[in-house]
Formats: C-alpha cells, sequence, structure tokens
C-alpha cells in the first residue's frame, strides 16, 4: 500500500478523497461521452431515488473512457487492501452515472451494504467510488457522508451530523459500504453530475 492512500483514516473514518487522480480533460470527454445518454433518461421515481435525478448504468458500453475510472490503479489498490482479505477475487459491481437537477431534495441517508442480508460489523461488502463530472459543493448537492459512522467506528457518529464532500473533477471519493452517507440537496441553479464505481466481494450476487 503507497503511503498516500491512507487505508488506516478510510477505515477509521469510512471515506478519504484522492485529488486529482486523473486529467479534467477525462472526465471532461466522459461527460461528454454521456450527454446524450442523460438527455434520453427520464427522471427516477419515489424519494430514495429522487424525482430530480438521473441515473443510467451500463458505463463501459457507453463510453470507452469509463475505463481509465474503473480500472484507475490506486483505485483498484485499495480495493485489493479492502475486499481482498474476505474473498478469493473482488469483482466490479456497479458503474453508474447521475445527475441532480436543481431543487432535488437530500437523499435520506444509508449504508449500501444493506442490500445484503448478512452479518455486518465483520468486513467490508463493498467499495463506492464518486468520480465528479461537475464540480461537487455543499450548494449543489455534494454527497454526504457520517465521518466514522462505518464498521469498527464511532457508534455515535450518526448523530453527529454529515460532511458535504466538496471536490472537483478528477478527484475521487473512496468511501466504504458500511459508512452513513446520501446525495445532498441541489440548492444551486446547476446540474451536478458525478459517477459512481463500486467494487465488491467475490461471492456476493
Amino acid at each position: 500500500m503507497r503511503p498516500d492512500l491512507d487505508l488506516q483514516g478510510l477505515f477509521a473514518e469510512g471515506w478519504c478523497v484522492l485529488e486529482d487522480l486523473v486529467p479534467a480533460e477525462l472526465t471532461g470527454a466522459i461527460a461528454g461521452d454521456l450527454a446524450p445518454h442523460f438527455a434520453a433518461t427520464p427522471f427516477c421515481e419515489g424519494g430514495f431515488y429522487g424525482g430530480l435525478t438521473k441515473r443510467f448504468g451500463g458505463l463501459l458500453k457507453r463510453s470507452p473512457l469509463a475505463e481509465s475510472l474503473v480500472m484507475h490503479p490506486r483505485v483498484l489498490e485499495v480495493a485489493d487492501a479492502v475486499l481482498g482479505p474476505h474473498c478469493d477475487c473482488w469483482q466490479l459491481n456497479l458503474t453508474q452515472a447521475l445527475q441532480l437537477h436543481p431543487g432535488q431534495p437530500a437523499q435520506p441517508p444509508h449504508r449500501d451494504e444493506d442490500m445484503w442480508g448478512g452479518r455486518k460489523g465483520e468486513m467490508e461488502y463493498l467499495l463506492n467510488v464518486m468520480w465528479p463530472l461537475t464540480p461537487y459543493t455543499a450548494e449543489n448537492g455534494a454527497t454526504l457522508v457520517y465521518p466514522g459512522s462505518s464498521n469498527g467506528g464511532d457508534a455515535r457518529a450518526g448523530q453527529r451530523g454529515p460532511r458535504a464532500v466538496e471536490m472537483r473533477p478528477g478527484s475521487a471519493l473512496l468511501f466504504l459500504g458500511s459508512t452513513l452517507h446520501g446525495g445532498g440537496a441541489n440548492r444551486s441553479g446547476q446540474v451536478r453530475a458525478g459517477i459512481i464505481v463500486s467494487y465488491a466481494l467475490g461471492w456476493l450476487k
């Protein structure tokens, strides 16, 4: 594990930001590839997914450049450290593009590992990576994380409130499947867009 990958901090807080992992020009090109798909995608239904939010998957077939994010060496190194001890091999779980449009309320806080009914608190089921396609700010709905809420963290972390993770295109937010989080409210006049890539234990279906 490289010294600039603070795995201890990731496990203690449940999240970290890796700055400037890829050139902003790359994420801009990916955003261009995905633009017609966003235009053709209807808004989601239901409070959890967001009535002013657009989502679609299958990014590797929609933008060849998305492979640069999915297969980024530093991200894969973290995935191996987080998931590798608990499986023979880990797998790509999800690639999804999303837009939060102005007026979208905050998403209910949740833990992505709860989609599986297995025992919790003993291992990580998932590693999530959020890649911004536009700047993420507290005003436009940046992802909200609850520091210390992951496995082995402070059981009272959820009571302390969330932190909006502000970052620019080219950087990436990494957070554990056990970390309490949710999309923020978009109180701005701009669309907030990003990509979520997740990796899971190989024996999960």
